[in-house]
């Protein structure tokens, strides 16, 4: 291969950038195997291995950029920033004496320049309320979590988890004692849109709810070889009544974690028929740095389901019939089949479609009017803060809909105030605030509640 690659750059009429076709060659061979098979260029590995580790060097910020203008509109507490004297609000203009104002402005250029190594600091000159002021901050790690709580509402417990990264199971008992000290006697956990992430994490996590010796996941391999994850004895939440919540981009750990439990009937499963990636990958670091993401085996649920869905004409899996612990009959053609399915309920297409007003609108609002939540913390907002009517009214003028307050419907009135309170939300505690805004009124969950006791 080398010997052609060689070939192309010596003979080919014209200049040709030889690492990026070999590139796009290995990732044309890789794909053609198989959905999951792929090639992982280094700087595309770098951002992928942060997220799954649950950390990166940095001050500890959520940024965006306003009219040219970098804003924080986030400040983590605790954290670096937070520690050096940083609010949320603060315009920057500049970075390590660097000016970073006007249209040429991009979040890759902030971002290279926050970020860097832990321990190593960084000046910022920022405006305040037209005051001038200056700061070094020292890089540390920060945290990028993976799991979030809502709060426990008639005995009912939440916790939405985004991957299973190297934290995660970690931060799942942490949640879970948290819900537990507040009175959780049943808990939901959603799964939806999470793409999976690292077999070991989602193992520990549904041995948190299965007996000892109880089968978890079985793992294939070429040579006929398998591997069989079991769960170990004194796990506190054997007994807690379980509820997950999946969708089609539920997928790989998210389908072992929910097949674990559904298999022993230790859960019902709500929503719709999740993604189907049973495939095991293995990633090879190659000279370069890159990475070869190659698949390896096969994972199958206890019962013996395998998650794969279909990817080759005329091939098919799960033959046969699968019974859970309790002799309840389990239907599966790829992905993990859901107990009740539960239809996508989302916002109307004309506020999706606006989302970029909205959140120009939220963060506009939340600028305006900081000193009122001076005194509110998140929990206060959640609960409390109610949209108004002139906020409602303002935000139409705001967006230049041509429209008034009068020509809304109930529903589209409902879907405003919840999106708006959620992107004031967003833009004075964080991005978690904005999701937790609007899982508070999800449907799907408002759904699985209804259920709950019955």
């Amino acid at each position: 291969m080398s010997q052609f690659f060689d070939y192309l750059k010596e003979e080919y009429v014209e200049e040709l950038d030889v690492d990026s076709l070999q590139a796009e060659a290995m990732d044309h061979i890789l794909s053609s195997l198989d959905p999951h098979s792929t090639y992982i260029p280094l700087d595309e590995g770098a951002a992928m291995a942060e997220r799954m580790q649950g950390g990166f060097s940095g001050i500890g910020v959520e940024f965006a950029i306003k009219k040219d203008t970098l804003v924080f509109v986030h400040v983590m507490q605790p954290g670096p920033a937070a520690a050096a004297g940083i609010l949320s609000g603060d315009r920057v203009y500049a970075i390590d004496k660097d000016t970073i104002v006007g249209e040429s402005l991009t979040n890759d250029i902030v971002t290279s320049k926050i970020k860097g190594r832990r321990g190593t600091s960084v000046s910022l000159e920022v405006i305040r309320e037209k005051e001038q002021l200056s700061f070094s901050v020292q890089r540390d790690l920060v945290p990028i979590e993976s799991v979030l709580h809502l709060p426990v509402e008639d005995g009912v417990g939440y916790l939405k988890i985004d991957r299973f990264a190297e934290t995660t199971h970690d931060e799942f008992v942490a949640h879970l004692d948290y819900l537990t000290a507040t009175g959780m006697e049943e808990l939901i956990i959603d799964l939806r849109d999470n793409p999976g992430g690292y077999l070991h994490e989602s193992v520990a996590m549904a041995d948190e709810f299965l007996g000892d010796n109880k089968n978890i996941v079985t793992t294939k391999y070429k040579d006929g070889s398998t591997n069989t994850s079991t769960a170990k004895s004194g796990n506190r939440f054997e007994e807690l009544p379980v509820h997950i919540l999946i969708n089609e981009n539920s997928a790989s750990a998210s389908e072992v974690f929910t097949g674990a439990l559904q298999d022993h009937d230790r859960a019902t499963v709500y929503g719709q028929t999740s993604f189907g990636k049973g495939l095991v990958q293995e990633d090879k670091v190659l000279a370069d740095g890159s990475k070869v993401r190659l698949t390896v085996a096969y994972y199958y649920t206890p019962s013996g389901r395998s998650i794969q869905k279909p990817y080759r004409e005329g091939q098919v899996v799960n033959e046969g019939v699968f019974i859970s612990d309790t002799g309840r009959v389990l239907y599966s053609q790829g992905g993990i089949e859901p107990d009740v399915e539960i239809t996508n309920d989302s916002a109307s297409y004309f506020w999706t479609f606006s989302y970029g007003t909205i959140d120009a609108f939220g963060f506009d609002y939340a600028d305006t009017h900081r000193s009122d939540f001076k005194d509110f913390n998140f929990s206060n907002y959640y609960s409390d803060f109610t949209i108004t009517e002139d906020i409602l009214s303002s935000f139409l003028e705001f967006g230049g809909y041509g429209i008034v307050l009068e020509d809304l419907g109930t529903l589209d009135r409902k879907e405003l105030s919840l999106l708006l309170k959620a992107g004031i939300a967003r833009n004075l505690w964080g991005f978690d605030a904005y999701r937790k805004v609007l899982l508070k009124d999800d449907a799907s969950i408002a759904q699985i509640k209804s259920t709950i006791g019955q």
